[in-house]
């Protein structure tokens, strides 16, 4: 997840008058513009420095000289090894002596590798982890492992792989299962569609650079990948959007507990204030166990879901667990880590007294898109249907695939956007397995709830099992769920 690029005017070391870092010798960097920021930890800014175009570090807190340390000895070994990374041109300290200082040249005409694999289809984002793949068998090569493995840790420019973030690097020597192993992480930031895909060809790229002619499975490597997904999944929506980082803004109460998306423009929220936004909204669901408002909070229209206390032996049974609400928002979180869409997650709140938990928010953007019964009854693009078709398809094959099970897949918790593509949402029941012949048995239910909503339409229904039939390369989720092959 892209964390939330914050104000320069947040930054300790920027001088609030002329906008401005002044560095030990009373140099400037000047033209600031933050592309990533860690709270109170780090600043990485673009620049201009002695006439030149850079990039910063900034380094903030106890551990600061420690961390700049590290990444401009990384940095170095990379240029030792001969890997292509950019020059490091300067090391020192903030004028005030508050903060450390690395300063980078630029790499011009250059974009971040998981911005381009995001953005490019499906035969150039094959060439850029091709790329990738050598570039991580080079660093092997020179001794030199990455310990935080991710897309972003790269850049392309003019076709070569620029290796960035010193910090990650270590001087090690792999062993044959090490290094592939290291592969597995690398593979593991794909999509689970590429990586079924791709895995071959991957494997075949990196033993040809390594000059490797063993006998590893690709089906071992995907297996890593695969776990080291999970694992990655789970840390980022179990722990860390719950606390302060980079994407999440936490606050905690005697009387509750919010936590609130850092780019989200959102006013003070309290119970108090959620409740009156939602008398003035619109209700679309007034059930007793939840109510669901659309409303307007800071001038942009949100969706409001209030998780309601039915009775006392409810309350009793919902003070010891997390939220519903809770639930919501670490799986909106977790389907935008896989890449599927979903209204943007706002914020989360819990009431809570004596540490129990009450009643609980969760707010979302709201997304006035067509459900899927109401898009597949009135659309008459016969080319727009049938890709609206395949992407539901693709989206529970990739479920599959991800061991995630809605757990309510009925149309209306789906939309349909312009383009076909598929919008998942009322996500409180949704859950990733560990156990994959569970996940299986939870995923066919899934398929059979969803097929029941056209079941009384002869032509959409066939035409939705001819899109799974083309779609799932592993049929027995099909099978079980009575679609014959």
């Amino acid at each position: 997840m892209q964390g939330q690029i914050r104000s320069l005017t947040e930054c300790e070391v920027v001088d609030s008058t002329t906008g401005y870092v002044w560095l030990e010798h009373g140099e400037p960097l000047t033209d600031l513009q933050a592309h990533r920021v860690i709270p109170q930890r780090r600043w990485v800014l673009s620049a201009h420095w002695q006439g030149q175009a850079v990039f910063a570090k900034i380094f903030l807190g106890q551990q600061a000289e420690k961390y700049a340390t590290r990444d401009a000895r990384g940095a170095r070994w990379l240029q030792q090894g001969a890997l292509t990374t950019p020059a490091l041109l300067w090391q020192g300290v903030t004028q005030d002596g508050r903060a450390q200082v690395l300063i980078y040249a630029a790499v011009t005409n250059a974009q971040n590798a998981e911005e381009l694999y995001q953005s490019a289809d499906v035969a150039a984002r094959l060439v850029l982890v091709e790329r990738l793949v050598i570039a991580l068998a080079q660093q092997h090569q020179a001794g030199l492992v990455q310990t935080d493995l991710h897309l972003k840790n790269f850049l392309m420019a003019d076709e070569a792989v620029w290796t960035i973030d010193g910090d990650g690097i270590r001087k090690k020597t792999l062993s044959t299962q090490a290094a592939y192993q290291q592969l597995a992480t690398l593979i593991s930031k794909l999509s689970v569609l590429d990586q079924q895909a791709w895995i071959d060809r991957l494997l075949t790229v990196y033993q040809q650079q390594r000059q490797w002619h063993d006998d590893m499975r690709p089906a071992q490597v995907l297996a890593w990948a695969m776990r080291d997904n999970a694992n990655a999944v789970r840390e980022y929506v179990e722990r860390k959007i719950f606390r302060n980082c980079t994407d999440v803004v936490w606050q905690q109460t005697p009387l509750f507990v919010l936590a609130r998306h850092a780019a989200a423009m959102l006013p003070a929220l309290t119970p108090e204030a959620l409740e009156s936004a939602m008398q003035a909204g619109n209700i679309l669901k007034d059930g007793n166990s939840s109510t669901v408002v659309q409303t307007p909070l800071a001038q942009q229209e949100v969706v409001i879901k209030r998780y309601n206390i039915k009775h006392i032996a409810h309350a009793l049974s919902r003070a010891w667990r997390p939220s519903r609400a809770a639930a919501s928002w670490s799986n909106a979180h977790r389907l935008q880590y896989y890449g599927f869409l979903t209204p943007q997650p706002l914020a989360m709140l819990e009431q809570r007294r004596y540490g129990l938990r009450g009643k609980a928010y969760f707010i979302s953007a709201y997304s006035g898109l067509p459900d899927a019964v109401a898009f597949f009854r009135t659309v008459n693009n016969e080319v727009l249907r049938q890709e609206a078709l395949r992407q539901l398809a693709l989206t529970c094959y990739q479920f599959y695939l991800l061991h995630i099970v809605h757990g309510d897949l009925k149309a209306t918790n789906l939309q349909v956007d312009p383009r076909g593509k598929i919008i998942v949402m009322d996500l409180d029941s949704m859950r990733q397995y560990r156990c994959a012949k569970r996940a299986l048995r939870a995923h066919v239910a899934d398929i059979r709830r969803l097929l029941q909503n056209w079941k009384d339409d002869t032509s959409l229904y066939n035409a939705l099992v001819n899109s799974f039939q083309a779609v799932y390369a592993d049929a027995t989720p099909l099978k079980l769920a009575g679609i014959s092959i």
